[in-house]
């Protein structure tokens, strides 16, 4: 008896296992995903489609391949965003439109420095190194900040995300360019909070 009952509890933990064992898969980048109100990558593709078609669709930049370079973008969200994820995808899609001469921002530059200082070490063979002063300037820079706004009421959750773009004239300080995406969630919490 005391064998069975050993055996039965095995099988029912066999059982139960299965059952509480954690399941990934693969999903569709495209479709959208409302998991939660939290920003996600279906509101990142969605502003950063936006802002792109904008920006090629802008006839502010006169002259043949403006030189652009992204500068500062601030999350004033309530949660925890990395913001260089929208403007990454942003900057790949002005890359290959090659539309634009798009600059290295800050991390490259210190990258592209590196480089620099490596190659002025004497370990480089000077008829190998680069000229230096051949760098181009930007002559645009983008800018801009995601914010939001949340609320609730019983068991309903509204959050409102907005993304904020602007492109200025490095010469004469002029924004030439502004759009702006805006994205609204609601979510009704379940009985179970759950």
């Amino acid at each position: 008896m005391k064998h069975a009952r050993t055996l039965f509890c095995f099988v029912a933990l066999s059982l139960a296992v299965p059952a509480c064992s954690d399941v990934v898969t693969y999903e569709d980048p495209e479709q959208v995903e409302t998991m939660t109100a939290k920003f996600g990558f279906t509101d990142l593709k969605l502003i950063a489609q936006s802002m792109t078609q904008s920006f090629l669709g802008s006839d502010s930049w006169g002259g043949d391949r403006p030189r652009i370079v992204f500068g500062g973008f601030r999350n004033r969200t309530s949660e925890h965003i990395d913001i260089s994820n929208v403007t990454d995808t942003i900057r790949t899609s002005l890359v290959q439109s090659q539309q634009f001469h798009i600059l290295a921002g800050d991390v490259g530059i210190l990258e592209i420095q590196k480089e620099l200082d490596y190659q002025q070490s004497g370990t480089v063979d000077q008829a190998l190194a680069v000229e230096l002063g051949k760098q181009m300037g930007a002559e645009f820079v983008f800018y801009g900040a995601l914010t939001d706004i949340n609320k609730e009421k019983g068991s309903t959750e509204a959050v409102w995300f907005k993304f904020n773009m602007s492109a200025v004239n490095v010469q004469t300080r002029e924004i030439i360019w502004q759009a702006e995406e805006t994205i609204a969630k609601k979510k009704e919490k379940s009985f179970f909070g759950w």
